[in-house]
């Protein structure tokens, strides 16, 4: 029985052929679009012909294209001041998922995968660091850094480190891969693999880390076995010896099938093919997996294969590596154990991390906070946002409306008081109301930021607190009169009784600005009074000021990598740290 492939691939895998005239006039743009970013397949490469207006000139086609542009471009950009950095210092580098699908520079891979030299590791991960780049030890592995750089609170670039092509265990001969590497064909500032070990990485990536074939895999390795000069003998060769040599072969027969069932034919030599058949027929397992897989009867990209086969095969890798000695194959063994309990319980041993942001109304709080969570999330985190704001829970708004009906002769009687905090003071000088208001205010706090701040971190959380207990402290302060010591043991015992932040951030803005931006609270002596309360808390609670009337960028930037530097710093000496080491190895 034939195969049948699905109309997105056919049409897809045409178009990557040039053959971009055929049948175009019934294509699903969108469907077309949403398919080759789901497979990861660069759209730069495709053939821009006059021959298919319907595709290229279309509105989707368009945007899709400018967007990739432009991160081609960022991408390409952020590295080569990378890479210029790293020739001055002596250090080579291979880009290790390029190669086979022009332009050679992978910008659609989640991250650029980078292979370097084991004894210039330390040289090159300091030169990211002097870069702006921020390390994620959280998710690294055994050999993989992961380095990212931030803009406006955006990734602009995110740097795989790696001194061996693995995942969890070696994969390749890494001696023979620096060997055999060479300039890429349409970029002379970059170093690619050879066509043999291209093939043998893709192969490899997908099929025991993504457990998937995407349509970008399967004609990135169509392009190079189908020039024909193919040194076969090494592919099994470095296969057999690290152990997935059936790996290998099943990987090779199954994208032969997916070609054919694509383009008509596969390019591979038919007695290539069939010796890759009858070795497999010698591994009942693997070929009976292999059987089943190619009798499906829709070939749908991307082409997923069995979590627990491919599971089945990893292990067995290891077991059979003949370049790792008994004690390795053990400590590999428990490693991938270890992780894959650690994955499958969502065990995040992470420790916990409290970020804070205070400063007058119209500083930028919240549009910094959100933007410090999106870039946590991006680093593999789940940060928990928190706003609040004193007086504003239900209990004491319901407070407020009493002492607000119990004024009310006063007020029409003295005139027209000031709005908000500003005019709290003059709405709050019954002394018994005053009293009330301020232990009641601070319990009210006290009790928030522990269910939505101190809980959350008991559980190892991230919190960004969007205002804090600081502002809170200062609204209260401006509130009460100089000689009010009774009730500013209330502001004493709630600024004891809540979490103490790990980076707490004053964001600074004139008083000035900060009258034209907020209507409320810009009684010129009140912003005055509240800039000496806020001082004080500065000083007393080591606070960042971070002056907010300029560059959003440049403020933003210098926020992510110190907050991220610091979370780190309490990253590698965290207890909690030290005991997820029972789960996953981690970094220096």
């Amino acid at each position: 029985m034939k195969t049948r492939t699905s109309i997105s691939a056919t049409s897809l895998a045409e178009i990557a052929a040039g053959n971009n005239g055929k049948n175009n006039h019934n294509l699903d743009i969108p469907t077309l679009v949403a398919f080759w970013k789901k497979n990861k397949y660069p759209l730069l490469s495709l053939n821009n012909s006059s021959d298919s207006p319907e595709l290229f000139g279309s509105p989707e086609f368009q945007a899709a294209w400018i967007e990739e542009n432009a991160i081609y471009n960022s991408l390409k950009a952020e590295y080569n001041i990378v890479q210029e950095r790293w020739a001055r210092a002596g250090i080579r580098s291979i880009l290790i998922k390029s190669g086979g699908i022009f332009p050679s520079f992978p910008y659609t891979s989640d991250n650029l995968d980078v292979l370097i030299k084991e004894e210039d590791e330390a040289a090159a991960r300091a030169i990211l660091l002097e870069e702006g780049y921020v390390e994620l030890i959280n998710i690294e592995e055994p050999k993989k850094f992961l380095f990212r750089k931030f803009s406006e609170g955006l990734s602009i670039s995110a740097i795989h480190l790696h001194t061996q092509v693995g995942w969890l265990v070696g994969f390749m001969d890494e001696k023979a891969l620096w060997e055999r590497s060479r300039v890429a064909p349409d970029d002379a500032s970059i170093t690619v693999p050879s066509p043999e070990d291209i093939i043998l990485i893709t192969t490899a990536h997908s099929f025991y880390e993504n457990k998937r074939f995407r349509f970008a895999d399967v004609v990135k390795i169509r392009e190079w076995w189908s020039q024909g000069s193919i040194n076969w003998e090494y592919m099994e060769r470095v296969a057999a010896q690290r152990g997935w040599l059936d790996g290998l072969l099943f990987c090779l027969l199954l994208c032969a099938h997916i070609e054919e069932a694509i383009w008509g034919e596969t390019t591979v030599p038919p007695a290539i093919r069939e010796a890759w058949r009858n070795s497999l027929k010698r591994l009942p397992l693997t070929y009976r997996y292999f059987r089943k897989a190619i009798r499906r009867s829709l070939v749908s990209l991307p082409f997923n294969v069995s979590f627990f086969f491919s599971k089945i095969l990893y292990y067995k890798k290891i077991v059979f590596d003949r370049r790792r000695c008994l004690t390795g194959k053990l400590y590999d063994v428990l490693l991938t154990l270890l992780v894959g309990i650690k994955l499958k319980a969502r065990l995040n041993l992470h420790p916990s991390f409290l970020v804070s942001f205070s400063g007058p109304d119209g500083s930028g709080k919240t549009v910094h906070a959100q933007t410090l969570e999106k870039i946590l999330i991006v680093c593999g985190l789940e940060p928990k946002y928190y706003w609040n704001r004193t007086a504003t829970s239900g209990f004491i708004r319901f407070f407020s409306m009493i002492i607000k009906a119990f004024r009310k002769s006063q007020t029409s009687k003295a005139g027209e008081q000031k709005p908000g905090a500003a005019g709290r003071g003059e709405r709050l000088r019954n002394p018994l109301l005053r009293s009330l208001w301020s232990y009641l205010v601070a319990a009210d706090m006290v009790w928030s930021y522990f269910f939505q701040v101190r809980l959350p971190m008991f559980w190892g959380k991230v919190v960004v607190c969007d205002r804090y207990i600081f502002d809170a402290a200062t609204e209260m302060e401006c509130s009460l009169s100089p000689r009010d010591r009774i009730n500013r043991l209330a502001i004493k015992l709630m600024l004891t009784l809540t979490p103490k932040p790990a980076v707490a951030y004053f964001l600074d803005i004139p008083e000035g600005v900060c009258a034209e931006r907020k209507a409320e609270n810009t009684d010129s002596d009140y912003l005055r009074q509240q800039r000496e309360k806020y001082n004080q808390l500065i000083k007393r609670y080591d606070m960042r000021v971070k002056n907010t009337n300029g560059d959003f960028s440049t403020v933003a930037d210098a926020i992510a990598i110190e907050a991220l530097n610091a979370y780190y710093d309490n990253f590698k000496s965290s207890f909690i740290t030290r005991l997820s080491w029972l789960f996953v190895f981690r970094p220096n």
